[in-house]
């Protein structure tokens, strides 16, 4: 797989660096060269990639960079002429996700909480997303064990037509556990629920692309 994938959400705290960063960590697992472009000024993906870095965690990431607007396209031509997955974290904002970082990426990928503050945050997401002609895919993340918000959720978004991920993340220890370490829940966790989340997942992504 050759792919440069941009995770992007309008509203902050939707989980666009832990879905990143155990995508990473999965597809390090399965022998791919996983370059890694940081573009929120929070640092949260860099941070995680340091971590591990520092840690001597294996395999290694092949490329980690700290990137701005005024050079993010040479940083993603950078990135792909490092690895064979190029994984871009993008800032809280509908701005972030403007025409030159948006249309150099195969696929958007867009974290949503089930709540409706998030559900309704993402129409601007959605709405700079069809500007372009990159396809991009609703992750439902952070999904609670019990009650009825992530059905709610998911009708909401079916409404808007957007096309959304068959699989949910829930809101797991696991994952911050994991991003602790500099690390994936495909490493430390491999055989519990969290694990099969994210490889379900990357599944159907590479699915898109």
């Amino acid at each position: 797989m050759n792919a440069t994938i941009l995770f992007t959400q309008a509203k902050g705290g939707a989980g666009k660096s832990t879905l990143l960063t155990q995508l990473a960590a999965h597809w390090l697992g399965q022998g791919h060269r996983v370059a890694l472009v940081d573009l929120d000024p929070q640092g949260s993906s860099l941070a995680w990639a340091k971590t591990r870095a520092a840690s001597g965690r294996s395999p290694p990431l092949a490329l980690a960079v700290e990137s701005a607007d005024f050079r993010a396209a040479a940083d993603l031509r950078d990135a792909a002429a490092a690895a064979d997955i190029v994984l871009v974290d993008t800032a809280g904002h509908a701005e972030a996700l403007r025409g030159v970082i948006r249309d150099r990426a195969d696929l958007l990928v867009i974290p949503v909480q089930p709540s409706m503050a998030d559900v309704l945050a993402t129409d601007a997401t959605l709405q700079t997303a069809a500007k372009g002609k990159t396809r991009h895919l609703l992750v439902l993340n952070r999904c609670p064990p019990r009650g009825k918000a992530a059905e709610a959720a998911t009708e909401a978004l079916a409404a808007k037509g957007a096309p959304m991920a068959h699989t949910r993340l829930g809101q797991r220890a696991a994952f911050a556990e994991a991003f602790m370490l500099g690390a994936g829940v495909t490493e430390t966790a491999s055989g519990r629920r969290a694990a099969e989340e994210v490889r379900c997942l990357a599944d159907e992504i590479t699915g898109q692309i």
